[in-house]
């Protein structure tokens, strides 16, 4: 069951994915929560960084180390009590990483067909952790599948000049179709 508390910080996770799309980066944001404490917030900034594990939550739990640092916390255990909050479903290598620090509480948005790694694609069956995690999904989905496109409907800069979707190109090929 959702608290309050948890629906606001499931927003805050939301702002921080757009902060993501306004930087031109995949759409995903993450919030990692202990005691009622924001302890780690991250947003996707592959694209920028050129590191392909910058994902949202890689991000948040560095920051949370950072945290457990300056606070005198044992980092492991912290991520023991620690809720994630996502707007979208972790992929395969962030769910992964959330099993091996075993977290105790996630909470996401939509779910990610492509790569998945909660439900989606694999499962914790397919990983063989012994850790079980509860899970809330598919909180304000309909939102956070909204952003998600309107992010994948635009041109991406990042992307090889091959590989752009390029928009004028895109309705060319609509109109052709159509004949």
């Amino acid at each position: 069951m959702l608290t309050g508390s948890d629906l606001d910080f499931f927003n805050l996770c939301f702002k921080l994915a757009e902060t993501a799309y306004k930087a031109q980066e995949v759409p995903v944001g993450c919030v990692i929560v202990t005691n009622e404490v924001v302890i780690g917030t991250g947003f996707n900034q592959v694209n920028r960084t050129k590191n392909p594990t910058r994902h949202a939550e890689f991000v948040a739990i560095a920051e949370a180390n950072e945290w457990c640092t300056l606070h005198n916390e044992n980092f492991i255990e912290t991520m023991k009590r620690a809720t994630f909050y996502v707007n979208l479903e972790p992929c395969i290598m962030c769910a992964s990483a959330l099993y091996q620090l075993r977290i105790k509480r996630l909470i996401f948005g939509a779910k990610n067909p492509r790569f998945g790694g909660i439900y989606s694609v694999v499962s914790n069956a397919d990983f063989g952790h012994d850790h079980e995690i509860e899970i809330t999904s598919e909180i304000e989905k309909d939102r956070c599948i909204s952003l998600l496109r309107t992010f994948y409907d635009r041109e991406n800069t990042f992307a090889p000049e091959e590989k752009r979707k390029s928009k004028k190109k895109f309705q060319i090929e609509l109109v052709c179709r159509r004949f």
